[in-house]
Order: structure tokens, then sequence, then C-alpha cells
């Protein structure tokens, strides 16, 4: 017997269909949620977790710092929540400016993994320093500082800081000062948001985050065949036409950053091989050659194919040169060909696909900051040894416990507060202040960021002292 049952209101319908599907969905074990809850699902990140480092540059009478958070450890997830409170302080600590505190509640999080980077861009406005001077924004002294304050967390994440590059100064100076009456502002342009990133390098060798936009950049025009793996962080450096900009260096090429461009031109490639060999003299246009009136050079036979191939003038800028023979690092020598942003080498030797291959310049270029020796002897003389996955800082009222201690590559700092003030600990890109009786724990090994030596961990509970960790070969 077949019954009909009158179909029921629309309402009690929809209300139907929602019981049943709550019904099979706690059947089979899930429970509903909202994807902002969904993507809350990692613990949240912690200062100890990220690297970070940091992109400048003025545009419309602004100075613009963005700051791009990576986690550092490749099976490492963890979320963004909220707006965090940015701090530029000069060399000595000194801050400058800040923005508003942390916001817990802006935007939405963030999950951050291996390849999954986020950014968050602020505008620095009306510098005037102390003299408050309208016009040119007045020098800083030595480099700047960029603090990262996340919500909820005591820790303070420092970025990579404006640095050098060799011989070159470091960045001084911010917004022009446009009302000296009025504070100088840092103000948000949003919360965090994905970037995707990633730390790129040859296997046991230094490898180096690369963060959007370059990492984009990277990937659509050529990746490691046209530029190999990155041979810094992002720093900033003084070029060509006297203003300062975020750089990264690669085997083969300069990423410049340009906030006054829009995309895609707010990435730009540096005039590499004009810095290596300027202009040669105009030549004679050739037959069956591409000439440039530009430079007064030509193009022609292989070289031609695979600058038409890979980019052509966006990507390598105009020849600079005619074909010559050069002899190169590896003693031999070699047809090449300069242009603004490479140099093309011929290589008869190789299979056809890699007969033309791009000149190192970035290595050419680019010389990393020469450190000075580390000791190889603690000043403190006994030094004990950590056991365990972590080596373990105690700060006390009179001296740190203990003073010294051989630590091994694969180990991670934990550092302890036990006395009733704040304590501030520095060691390499570690800038953490840690509160009246608690503690910090790191979660990167000393081998990724401290070379073999003894190394000081300065706690500001000690008047220029603090502990030492003795990094084992």
């Amino acid at each position: 017997m077949i019954v009909h049952l009158p179909h029921p209101p629309r309402v009690a319908y929809r209300r139907i269909v929602v019981a049943i599907a709550l019904l099979l969905a706690l059947a089979i074990g899930f429970t509903p949620t909202s994807a902002a809850a969904r993507a809350a699902a990692p613990t949240p990140c912690r200062a100890a977790d990220l690297d970070a480092a940091t992109s400048h540059g003025g545009a419309g009478g602004g100075f613009f710092v963005s700051v791009d958070v990576a986690v550092i450890r490749p099976d490492l997830a963890c979320t963004l929540v909220g707006q965090p409170q940015v701090q530029l302080r000069d060399a000595d600590g000194n801050l400058l400016v800040a923005s508003p505190p942390p916001d817990p509640n802006a935007g939405q999080p963030v999950i951050l993994s291996n390849g999954v980077g986020a950014r968050v861009t602020y505008r620095w406005d009306n510098w005037c320093g102390t003299q408050g001077t309208t016009g040119a924004p007045p020098p800083i002294d030595g480099p700047l500082t960029v603090i990262v304050i996340l919500p909820g967390d005591a820790g303070q994440l420092v970025a990579h800081p404006a640095g050098t590059v060799a011989e070159e100064g470091p960045l001084r100076g911010g917004p022009p000062c446009l009302a000296p009456d009025q504070p100088s502002s840092l103000r948000p342009l949003g919360p965090f948001s994905e970037a995707p990133g990633a730390t790129l390098g040859p296997p046991n060798s230094p490898a180096y985050y690369v963060a959007a936009p370059f990492l984009a950049y990277w990937r659509t025009h050529g990746g490691l065949a046209i530029f190999g793996y990155p041979l810094s962080r992002e720093i900033d450096a003084t070029l060509e036409d006297g203003k300062t900009y975020t750089v990264q260096y690669f085997e083969r090429a300069r990423f410049e950053y340009h906030p006054e461009n829009a995309a895609p031109d707010n990435v730009l490639l540096g005039q590499l091989g004009r810095a290596l060999h300027p202009a040669d003299p105009p030549a004679s246009p050739l037959p069956a050659a591409r000439s440039f009136p530009e430079t007064g050079h030509n193009l022609h036979t292989g070289f031609r194919d695979y600058w038409e191939a890979h980019g052509g003038l966006a990507q390598f800028g105009y020849p600079l040169t005619e074909e010559s023979t050069e002899r190169l690092a590896d003693g031999k020598e070699y047809t090449v060909q300069y242009f603004e942003r490479a140099r093309f080498e011929w290589h008869p030797e190789n299979p056809p696909d890699y007969q033309v291959l791009l000149g190192q310049l970035g290595r050419q270029v680019y010389t990393p900051k020469a450190e000075p020796p580390l000791p190889q002897t603690p000043a403190a003389g006994v030094c004990g040894e950590a056991q365990g996955a972590e080596a373990t800082v105690r700060v006390n009222r009179d001296v740190p416990s203990p003073r010294c201690q051989k630590v091994q590559p694969g180990q991670h700092l934990r550092i302890i507060n036990a006395t009733d003030r704040p304590v501030r600990a520095q060691l390499a890109y570690i800038d953490v202040t840690i509160a009246p009786g608690g503690e910090w724990a790191d979660g990167r090994p000393f081998g990724t960021y401290l070379a073999p030596g003894v190394h000081s961990l300065a706690l500001s509970a000690y008047a220029g002292g603090g502990a030492e960790l003795w990094v084992q070969p």
C-alpha cells in the first residue's frame, strides 16, 4: 500500500533537509563550522615559529614598509590571525614610529606552511624627527629595524633589518616631513594576506627564503635556468639612480622591488650586464642579423634565437656588444655577448638545448658582507654540554645558568626568565622580550642560523653580558 503524504510547507521542507544533513554529518564524524573556523585549525603562529624579511620603498610622498613572514621549518604549519603591530626603530633601539596595537579580530586567518607565507604592508608618513623641519626627511642614525608584534604573543618578531651590501652604507631617512606639528604615523594598508613563498637552494648549500612578488617573478620568467638560486635574502641597496630599493641577488640576476610601479612592473631586473661591461662603440648593421639602433649592436644566429624565445627586451635588455671571445672563470675561452641584464655564453660542447647559457653575473657583482671570525674558545672557561633536544638558559638575578654550554647544530634554544623583571634576549635573528617568570623556546635548530664557534646570547638582565653558546662543528 502506498501512502501519499501531503507536501510540507517550503520552510518546513528546508528545515527537514537541514536536519537530515546535520544528522548525516554527525554520523560520519563532522561538525558544522565556518570557513574561518576551518582555516584557524592549526596552532596560532608565534614569533619563534617565523622568519621575516622587509621591503621598503617610497612613492607618492609616503614610505611603504612591507613585512613577509614564513615558517622556519618545512614541517611546521601555523595560523596568523589579526593585524600585528609594527615598530620601526633606529640602530640604538629608539622607537621612531609604531602602528596601532595588535588587533586579533582584523581580517581573516592565514595558514602558513612550507611554500606559503604572508605579507602585511604599512604606510609611513610625516617623519620630522626631533627637528621638525618641513621638506626632506631628517637622517636616521643607522639601519632601520622592523619589529612585528603578533596578537596574543608575548614575543617579538624581528624582521631582517634594512641591511647593507658590502661597500654601501645603511638605509637612512624616511618619508618627507609635511606637518612638523603633527606626529609621524604608520598606518596598515590591510591585514595579513597570503603571499606564497619558498626557500630555495641547492642540496648541502645555503638556502634563502624568496617571498612574493620576487618568487612569482622567478617562477613565471624562467626559474632556475634563467636566474639560478638566490645568493642573499632581501636587502636594501642604493642603486645606480641614487635611490634605495629592496633587492635580492640570484646567481644570474638582481631582483629589484619598485613599489611606485603597478604590478607586474613592480619587479624589475638590475642591469648587471651594463655594470660589468659598459656599452661598446656602435657597430655597422650585419646582414641577416637583428640590429638595434638604440645601442648600435647586432643580434644573430643562436643568441638571437635564445633572446627571442626567453623574454627578449624585457628580460635581457638591449645588446651592449657584438659577439666576442672571452676567457671565463673556468679558464676556458667562449663566445659571449653582453646585454643590459645578462651575458650570453656559447657552449658548443653541450646538447643543443643547453648550448646557450647565461653568465652568473649575480655572483660577480654580489659580495656578502664579511663577518669577523668567531672565537673558538669560550670566555667563561668551563663549558657544560647541553643534553636532549634543547639547550636551556635560565636567567637568574646574579648570573645565567649555565654561563656557557656546548650545543649541537640540531638542538634548539629555550630561555627561562627566573627574575621579577622582563628580560630581553638577543642572538642572531632572535630579539625577544620574556615576561617575569615566563619562558620562550625557539623552533629553529642552531645549525640553521649559527656557524660553528662561540656565540654570545645577550641578556638585558646583565649589563653588557649574557650567556655563551658554543656551537660544535
